[in-house]
């Protein structure tokens, strides 16, 4: 990628972006200390532009003057100065008036290495004859100083070779900076919100750590550091990180997996990343240019396999994206090769294939999420067809097993039906036809009367249940009120002083044959006190206690004979009630007294029910 390029990254990079020009007179250069304001008199050497000092002078950090001399026609309008740059900061003078200066020329030194100068020459400023241009440059040995192309000529044509060097060097930076940083915040986004992505991850990650590079490119001071070195130093952890970076995506990207040598090759960098923080500052050229050579052996790697996995058997996405990295590749090296001088052409194609790789790269990575994208909505529109249909299905299934219930609702509710006409009905029915076939002359109509009324009070109350109750939609409070309203009339008639005490009823929800069950206990300890007891008063309770019903029936009457509770029809009748209910029932009697008492758990759901 771009990285190969930046591997110089530092102020010395701008030596390899403009061909060199030569200047239409005489240059000179004689070195100075920090603290001088003025040329030296002696110690000036010819040299020719663009010039890097530290392979005339090496180790030299301080100041060179450079004087260039050239003599000016006699026509003096439209002239201007164009410097491709100087390194790292400088002063421009010429015949002897100061032009322009930077802001700090010791350290922390401004970072101009990268900034072209233009400079309208004002017609009295110029004088026909020769002419001299001082420039002070501040640099250090480190970080290649010297002074670049510099030419003097017609302003409008300098005007325009400027402004292409001012798009080449910092428009594009800044621009490249931009993309750069939101592609590297967005695909981190998307990588957070989906971690299997890997790829969109480390490139992510990748842009992130490129961005102190591409700050490099356009930085005018080593703000926040308080020197030159700290601020490289960050631009050198940043180069084998971004490089890293980038080897991880591309292998992601190919879905490939080698641990044990991604460790290595990331061992590597860290090792040169620590060389160049902990190297002195005569030796950080040195060390700065072996971790540049294992960043530009990892980038190289990275896309050479990258070609290699693409083109055999890999995805069209892959291929695409191979050929955006093998331009950046070809390009880096080429201006590689033309900053060590190997080949002639120093234009940086770098800067110029950097943007469109990075957007290319962008695409092709956005058009693999929106496919994702797509075929996970593909999914959606499948599984929602299925969810329909599953609920199509499930509602005939439930639909189904509604008429199901209904069904069994109505057969069981004529299955309870018949058992209480069986026993109830049905089993006094049979008794008193057998007694009229067996002694009709016996039956008195008072006793066939009695009869009848204990018929109709029984079917009464099947009907009461059956009809009034469906599906415990009535609680047993609303049950008890007719048999109450009734038995109310016949104790009324017989002058028996009948005094009821029910509490809490209405919360309690009972299936049609408990609450026929419980009541038909009841109506049997009623009708004995009618029949028997010959009391003048009966006391009835029935209560919720929370987790148990209560009934409670007491008589003053005589009392049942012995071995009542066991002998009678009814007695049978009431225990076998009381063991469907799950309930405790006992019967005490003696002479003045008969006392009935039934306990009756309830259920959790009936006792809570609201």
């Amino acid at each position: 990628m771009f990285l190969l390029a930046c591997c110089v990254s530092g102020p010395f990079a701008a030596h390899a972006q403009v061909p060199s020009s030569a200047w239409p007179g005489r240059v000179e250069a004689a070195r100075s200390d920090w603290s001088a304001q003025t040329a030296p008199d002696a110690g000036w050497v010819d040299v020719a532009l663009p010039d890097d000092w530290s392979l005339r002078w090496p180790g030299f950090d301080g100041v060179v003057w450079y004087r260039l001399t050239w003599n000016q026609s006699a026509r003096l309008d439209d002239t201007a100065l164009f410097i491709e740059y100087l390194t790292l900061a400088g002063e421009i003078r010429v015949n002897g008036t100061l032009l322009e200066r930077d802001a700090s020329l010791a350290e922390p030194l401004s970072r101009m290495w990268n900034v072209p100068r233009y400079l309208r020459m004002p017609p009295p400023l110029l004088r026909a004859g020769e002419n001299t241009l001082l420039v002070r440059v501040s640099g250090l040995s480190q970080y290649r100083p010297g002074l670049g192309p510099v030419r003097i000529g017609d302003a409008e044509t300098l005007r325009e070779r400027f402004d292409a060097a001012r798009w080449l060097r910092q428009y594009l930076g800044l621009i490249g900076m931009a993309i750069g940083a939101t592609l590297g915040l967005f695909f981190l986004a998307l990588w957070l919100l989906r971690r299997r992505e890997t790829a969109y991850g480390w490139y992510a990650a990748n842009q992130l750590a490129w961005f102190p590079i591409a700050w490099n490119m356009v930085s005018t001071s080593p703000w926040p550091f308080a020197a030159t070195d700290a601020f490289q130093n960050l631009i050198e952890i940043a180069v084998p990180l971004s490089s890293g970076c980038w080897a991880m995506f591309v292998l992601r990207f190919c879905e490939r997996r080698w641990p044990r040598r991604e460790i290595a090759v990331w061992m590597a960098l860290i090792a040169a990343s620590l060389c160049v923080l902990l190297a002195p500052h005569e030796a950080k050229k040195s060390a700065r240019d072996l971790a540049n050579l294992v960043s530009t052996l990892a980038v190289g790697g990275a896309d050479i396999l990258f070609l290699w996995f693409a083109w055999r058997g890999g995805r069209n996405d892959q291929r695409l994206l191979s050929l955006f990295a093998a331009t950046a590749f070809g390009a880096g090296v080429h201006d590689a090769l033309g900053v060590a001088g190997v080949i002639g052409d120093t234009t940086n194609y770098a800067t110029l294939t950097e943007h469109v790789t990075v957007i290319g790269i962008a695409i092709v990575l956005a058009s693999n999420f929106v496919r994702n994208l797509r075929r996970i909505e593909g999914f959606n529109v499948e599984l929602q067809h299925s969810v329909d249909e599953a609920r199509t299905e499930l509602a005939a299934t439930l639909s189904r097993q509604h008429e199901l219930e209904l069904v069994h609702a109505r057969l069981g509710e004529r299955v309870s039906l018949a058992h209480d006409l069986h026993d109830g009905l049905g089993g006094m029915l049979i008794g008193n036809i057998a007694e009229l076939e067996q002694a009709p002359e016996q039956v008195s109509s008072r006793k066939m009367l009695d009869s009848l009324r204990e018929l109709r009070d029984d079917l009464r109350l099947i009907i009461d249940t059956a009809s009034a109750q469906h599906y415990g939609e009535h609680s047993l409070a609303e049950l008890l009120a007719p048999l109450r309203h009734r038995m109310a009339r016949l104790f009324e008639a017989r002058d028996i002083d009948a005094r009821w005490r029910v509490g809490d009823l209405k919360m309690i929800y009972l299936t049609t044959t408990q609450s026929l069950d419980l009541l038909r206990i009841l109506q049997e300890a009623l009708a004995n006190v009618l029949k028997h007891s010959g009391a003048a008063r009966v006391d009835v309770e029935l209560h919720n206690e929370g987790s148990v019903l209560r009934l409670k029936v007491g008589d003053d009457g005589r009392g049942m004979p012995p071995g009542g509770q066991v002998a009678g029809t009814g007695m049978r009748s009431m225990q076998a009630r009381a063991r469907r209910l799950g309930a405790t029932l006992s019967i005490g009697s003696e002479p003045g007294a008969t006392l009935v008492r039934l306990t009756m758990p309830l259920p959790a759901p009936a006792a809570n029910q609201a």
